[in-house]
């Protein structure tokens, strides 16, 4: 099995996340895949839609599921560009910060791409 990134097609940071990685993933480690064409392929229902929208999802190739900080922790040391960072966010303790930093811009990022998100998609979950 290859590793495999859930994003949301309907969201323009989500977008920009996965051109951000795929530019960066050299090796082709990774396939991203629309939650959208997630759900409609009838997957594995292990995952609620809305958790979906809310954070990014990444499948290892052993099954195990990373989810939101912990899933871009992983991207990050694919690429020799961002490996380094990647290794400091393993460092104990950062993912007290980190994962809070990434719930944080997840929640908001409707107010962080208001120009770019005119569907109002990325409200979808604005608490």
């Amino acid at each position: 099995m290859e590793m495999i990134a859930l994003f949301d097609a309907q969201c323009s940071l989500c977008q920009n996340t996965k051109r951000l990685f795929q530019k960066l993933d050299i090796g082709k480690k990774v396939t991203w895949m629309s939650l959208q064409e997630y759900e409609r392929k009838g997957f594995s229902p292990q995952f609620k839609a809305v958790d979906l929208r809310r954070e990014i999802h990444v499948i290892n190739p052993d099954g195990k599921v990373l989810i939101g900080y912990w899933a871009v922790r992983r991207l990050l040391l694919l690429s020799p560009i961002t490996c380094l960072f990647g290794l400091v966010l393993h460092l104990p303790f950062v993912h007290l910060i980190g994962n809070r930093v990434y719930r944080l811009i997840a929640k908001n990022r409707y107010k962080l791409n208001k120009r770019k998100c005119e569907d109002n998609n990325c409200s979808l979950f604005e608490e």
